[in-house]
């Protein structure tokens, strides 16, 4: 009786296909009486021509076991092991090009333990298996001691006597992901044509099998990301206040609109004893890292607040404490102003000018008295005092209002700041900071904003 012939990938029936690639549990192959291995087709039937050798089941096994898992770490294990099975190797490993590099460095043996296999690794022009992922093609060597290509270094290292040696190339279209190398025949001899058709036909379902896996982890990672931006931003919005609890005779809004999901602006208005502080803030940069300075210059202004110190004179004391933790290059600009009886006691870190109108449209822009915080905190600061009664307005924004660019590149700038503060001048304070975000937003419209939009206005009014 004749025995069945070893099928290529190339030339496995449609059915067999659909049964390896269509989904996480892929039906199993079953025996039939004569022991010879068929492949059932969607009715249950056994097509003739889908008869498999053994050799042929144990590549549907291999296959299965590798595109049915999701890891990417099992999946290498997988492929490795599968790969020494399906050859009857003595050892096999994978070994994966670092593009960047150009090196191939090992990510699963057989017979190598983690502390050794982290280790090995070699630049692309070297060794057999740089000669195969450089060309993409297979390399079948009876005894590597003959071969010029062999680099004696990985066997130097591990101490594994390596003589038969069978490399293919893990392949993602032209993009080559790196090899699979077999050692060591277990019967003796060569590796053989079949078991070279067979390693083949295995690493370009295993390519596909890492690609996806790598893509499913790269969607994990984005998902696990995406939670933990999410809570951050609660927790951030949760930071800045949606409403304020000012002394009569003051009247507050605030609008922020970050750049990205978590942005690096700060607002705050609290009162401590008998003064009302009002601050804004921006941190240099933008995204999580610039929310976390955020955060924490936030909770130190509260905390300082809670113990009824005067805040302005411990800016001194917050730039000292944050140069000390902040990464080098990380600054952040701070206007906290204090309202006390009819005056207005204010400090500027280096922040955009603050604007004081009066009732009759007189302004007055309230300049930086000293540096960022986390420049230079041995540098003194002054306080400045303005009077600031009835009918009065002060505007605090950080520089996505007055930088916004349009879409020939011109910004917004500090003359539309003005002309529309004055335009608004006898609205609310909730309506003057909404359509001053308005008027920022129709600006730039058609371009992607580039940075945090705070905007805040205190109204001086008859507490009676």
């Amino acid at each position: 009786m004749s025995h069945p012939r070893l099928l290529r990938v190339g030339e496995l029936p449609n059915e067999l296909l659909t049964t390896l690639v269509a989904g996480p549990e892929p039906r199993r192959a079953t025996a039939c009486p004569c022991r010879a291995y068929r492949v059932p087709s969607a009715t249950g039937r056994f097509p003739r021509e889908c008869t498999l050798d053994g050799r042929s089941a144990a590549l549907l096994h291999a296959l299965q076991s590798v595109l049915r898992e999701h890891d990417f770490h099992r999946v290498l294990r997988h492929v490795m092991h599968a790969a020494r099975r399906l050859t009857h190797a003595e050892a096999a490993s994978v070994f994966l090009l670092d593009h960047h590099r150009r090196r191939l460095m090992m990510a699963a043996s057989t017979n190598l333990p983690p502390r050794v296999m982290e280790r090995v690794g070699f630049p692309l022009s070297t060794g057999i298996a740089g000669w195969v992922a450089r060309t993409g093609e297979t390399a079948n060597i009876g005894d590597v001691s003959h071969d010029p290509r062999h680099y004696a270094g990985v066997g130097d290292m591990t101490g594994f006597t390596t003589r038969g040696y069978l490399c293919v190339p893990l392949k993602a279209g032209s993009r080559i992901l790196g090899t699979i190398q077999v050692l060591n025949r277990r019967q003796g001899g060569c590796f053989s044509r079949d078991d070279q058709g067979l390693l083949e036909a295995f690493a370009v379902v295993a390519s596909l099998a890492l690609q996806k896996s790598r893509m499913h982890e790269a969607e994990l990672r984005k998902r696990r990301m995406e939670m933990e931006l999410s809570v951050a931003q609660s927790f951030q919005r949760k930071m800045l206040p949606r409403s304020f609890d000012p002394p009569a005779g003051l009247r507050i809004s605030a609008v922020n609109l970050p750049a990205r999901r978590m942005g690096g602006d700060l607002y705050d208005g609290f009162a401590v004893g008998q003064r009302y502080y009002v601050m804004v803030g921006d941190v240099s940069g933008k995204g999580p890292g610039a929310a976390l300075w955020m955060a924490s210059l936030s909770g130190l202004l509260r905390y300082l607040g809670e113990q009824e110190l005067d805040l302005l004179a411990q800016t001194v004391t917050i730039d000292a404490h944050l140069s000390k933790i902040m990464p080098a290059g990380t600054f952040i600009t701070l206007l906290m102003a204090a309202v006390e009886n009819d005056m207005l006691v204010f400090s500027n870190a280096g922040h955009n000018p603050g604007l004081l109108i009066t009732g009759e449209g007189d302004v007055t822009q309230l300049p930086a008295t000293g540096l960022p915080i986390g420049l230079f905190p041995a540098l003194p600061r002054m306080v400045r005092h303005l009077p600031f009664r009835t009918g009065d307005r002060v505007v605090l924004y950080t520089d996505g209002v007055v930088e916004a660019q349009n879409r020939h590149g011109d910004m917004y700038g500090m003359d539309r700041l003005l002309a529309l503060v004055g335009r608004t001048l006898n609205r609310s304070a909730e309506d003057a900071a909404d359509a001053l975000v308005r008027s920022v937003r129709r600006y730039a419209a058609g371009t992607e904003q580039s940075d945090d939009i705070t905007v805040m206005i205190i109204d001086r009014t008859d507490p009676h």
